[in-house]
């Protein structure tokens, strides 16, 4: 038979899942403030990223302008993307997990565990009650 300290050590461990989800968003908003910085353009544009995806390109040699506008277009693209793949790859991870949705169905879960853990525990404790007071009366012993 469960006990009410049963249901507080489930609500506990989903207490704690809801806490490493939490921890997990802040060191995905940590590893997002840590820059990483590429060039291309043979050196002549530098291109900074973080894994929340902002990103920063500057032209540190003006000679980069002679390139033309397609050119250095594709130059610019090569460096964010590989910018961004190596703060992925700095982070450790394949892409951006989104632990805001993650936090939110783990809170969403524990709320509605709890509560269907408490009314099956009710009904339970209620049958049981039921069982036994049969049982004492089909022995003659009203209880």
């Amino acid at each position: 038979m469960s006990s009410p300290t049963e249901q507080s050590g489930i609500a506990d461990v989903l207490a704690q899942a809801l806490q490493v989800a939490k921890d997990g968003q802040r060191a995905q908003e940590d590893a997002g403030k840590e820059k990483v910085e590429v060039e291309v353009a043979d050196g002549m544009v530098r291109v900074s990223a973080t894994l929340a995806g902002k990103v920063t390109v500057e032209v540190v040699d003006p000679r980069a302008m002679r390139l033309g506008g397609s050119e250095l277009a594709e130059q610019i693209t090569t460096g964010v993307n590989a910018a961004l793949d190596k703060a992925r790859e700095q982070a450790g991870l394949p892409g951006a997990v989104d632990l805001d949705a993650l936090t939110e169905k783990v809170e969403e879960i524990q709320q509605q565990s709890v509560q269907r853990l408490s009314s099956f525990m009710t009904s339970l404790a209620e049958s049981h009650g039921r069982i036994v007071q049969t049982a004492a009366q089909s022995k003659g012993m009203e209880r």
